[in-house]
């Protein structure tokens, strides 16, 4: 977080010697706390006129396949397997559908007013997703493994959006590739 130490100001001290400050991509969660750290480091990128490429909602909700969810009942006991049972009996479909929860409530805007605020662009929301924790840990590509989730959808938007922004240069297979 901004103001708890010096990497940042290094590090962009560093890059602009080198000319490689190509701007910057923010990252924050939605609630309040979060947000205002990034208010800190949007005002620190203003201030050394370092480019807000995008503003980026990270942990924004929580999306489960509801046969993968776990179910309690009114005493706290797991009564998923009878819950899924059911289901499955009587309307199988909605194990298809998904459970979609904000888990940190946003103030205000959120991330997308901060980034209007900001006049900078907001490339969107990134879910929490146990995928891409457990790709992590395994060195897996997360993308790869799980294109169909919304988080590796997500993710995907914005890479998009950092190659727009962006272009990222092709090297002619024919060159000296030692030069590189």
């Amino acid at each position: 977080p901004p103001g708890t130490s010096d990497e940042h100001i290094s590090t962009v001290q560093f890059l602009k010697k080198a000319d490689a400050v190509s701007g910057a991509v923010v990252i924050t969660t939605p609630e309040e706390v979060s947000m205002a750290d990034v208010r800190k480091e949007l005002n620190f990128c203003q201030k050394t006129k370092v480019p807000v490429l995008g503003i980026v909602e990270n942990m924004a909700t929580y999306q489960k396949k509801l046969s993968e969810l776990n179910y309690l009942g009114p005493d706290g006991s797991n009564v998923t397997e009878k819950v899924l049972q059911t289901m499955n009996e009587k309307c199988p479909e909605l194990l298809e559908l998904f459970a979609s929860s904000d888990i940190f409530g946003s103030s205000g805007a959120g991330p997308e007013g901060m980034a209007k605020q900001y006049n900078t662009e907001y490339w969107g929301k990134i879910p929490l997703d146990s995928n891409l924790c457990k790709c992590c840990e395994l060195g897996q590509s997360f993308t790869d493994n799980h294109p169909d989730s919304f988080a590796a959808k997500a993710l995907n938007r914005i890479v998009d959006n950092l190659v727009e922004t962006l272009p990222v240069e092709t090297i002619n297979e024919d060159e000296d590739m030692e030069e590189y």
